[in-house]
């Protein structure tokens, strides 16, 4: 199979594709028109949930696996962790156990688990949506019983080490050499604890200025403090609630102008993302109410609860409120999150033929999504 398309980096190709991978990238000297653009596949490290389906319980059939990673091709997304947030050990392991089977008899775009808590700081300024009650102290017995149950799926890591130090630099040390990624988040840490999880092997902050307190010093906080560590990754969500617009821009351009880029971006999805209509979800055994506006919340608290951005979308919200480049963008996206994750995943010779053709309209619009060389999606 081959297909004519545009880079983004508006390069025109011919790209070749035999048995599942890219066997030949041809450059052409003429420049056609109206060609689509072709662009690695979408990496989002942060899916609780999607179009209508909760991963933060368990899956009641095969349907409810297809559907929800279904409408993820639909949005650009060739690879994605499933976020699990705080919970009780038996929790984990109903969710454990019930989601790695649907991922051992058919992976489809699913990577792995990102197991955002217990492990995180019950103050109410950095909880966000998390119960406190089940948090608990980082411990590499818990962390040994994830990986019995889902082995090289246990992908990557959040954790407050401020709440026990101690315990969470052998949780961090125990991860790195499981090849789990440790992020910090829903912390407070700063200046030594810091730098001690950094030289542990942590190697990101998630969703950098969320989970923070509402009002803190101005110099001596953890956006601040996490923005000078040149060895950290962030992700941000770029939907304009969890940041506003300006904040977003400052942080986007702060992490994606370092060299080498910083920047990484995620939905932080929920099962209201792409399900098309307001009301009552879940998000565990929590409740989440989606406004007309499409901000997933708390009843009665006004807490946000991850969100409804879906991964395509995320994309171009990033270029235009942060002013960079969509190739940038796009990056942050795709290329960056798999190289977390330990993937070669770019538009190379001998990589797998996962990738997006996109419609060079103003308006961006999906045309298709392939993976591993097949069509997973094709817009109607």
């Amino acid at each position: 199979m081959k297909i004519t398309a545009r880079l983004l980096s508006d390069e025109v190709v011919d790209v070749q594709i035999e048995d599942h991978v890219i066997k030949k990238i041809t450059p052409r000297d003429e420049d056609i028109l109206d060609l689509p653009w072709i662009a690695p596949g979408l990496i989002d490290i942060q899916i609780n949930g999607f179009a209508g389906i909760d991963f933060n319980r368990p899956l009641e059939s095969d349907e409810a696996w297809h559907h929800a990673t279904q409408r993820l091709y639909a949005h650009g997304c060739t690879g994605f962790l499933i976020a699990l947030i705080t919970n009780r050990p038996e929790g984990y392991r109903e969710l454990l156990s019930n989601l790695t089977g649907h991922i051992n008899l058919d992976p489809r775009n699913c990577l792995g688990f990102h197991m955002e808590g217990p492990w995180l700081n019950p103050d109410p300024g950095y909880r966000g949506a998390h119960k406190p009650e089940w948090m608990q102290k980082p411990d590499v017995a818990l962390l040994d019983e994830w990986f019995g149950l889902a082995g090289a799926l246990l992908k990557l890591i959040t954790l407050a080490p401020e709440v026990d130090l101690e315990g969470s630099l052998r949780v961090i040390h125990a991860a790195v050499d499981r090849k789990i990624a440790v992020f910090l988040g829903h912390s407070g840490a700063m200046g030594d604890t810091l730098r001690s999880a950094i030289e542990a092997g942590a190697v990101g902050w998630t969703h950098l200025g969320n989970a923070a307190p509402a009002t803190s010093p101005k110099f001596e906080n953890v956006v601040m403090h996490a923005l000078a560590e040149p060895r950290l990754l962030a992700s941000l969500i770029p939907d304009g609630l969890h940041l506003p617009p300006h904040a977003f821009s400052v942080l986007a351009r702060h992490l994606d102008f370092a060299e080498p880029s910083r920047l990484l971006l995620t939905t932080d999805a929920m099962a209201g993302a792409a399900a098309g209509k307001s009301g009552r979800y879940t998000l565990g055994e929590v409740e989440v109410e989606v406004g007309a506006d499409g901000a997933a919340r708390l009843p009665g608290s006004g807490r946000l609860a991850g969100s409804t951005l879906t991964p395509f979308q995320g994309v171009f919200q990033a270029e235009r409120m942060a002013g960079i480049f969509l190739e940038d963008a796009w990056e942050a996206f795709s290329t960056r999150p798999a190289s977390l994750l330990h993937l070669k995943h770019d538009l190379i010779e001998g990589r797998s033929a996962d990738f997006c053709l996109l419609s060079p309209e103003k308006e961006p619009y999906l045309l298709a999504t392939y993976h591993r060389g097949k069509c997973v999606y094709e817009a109607p």
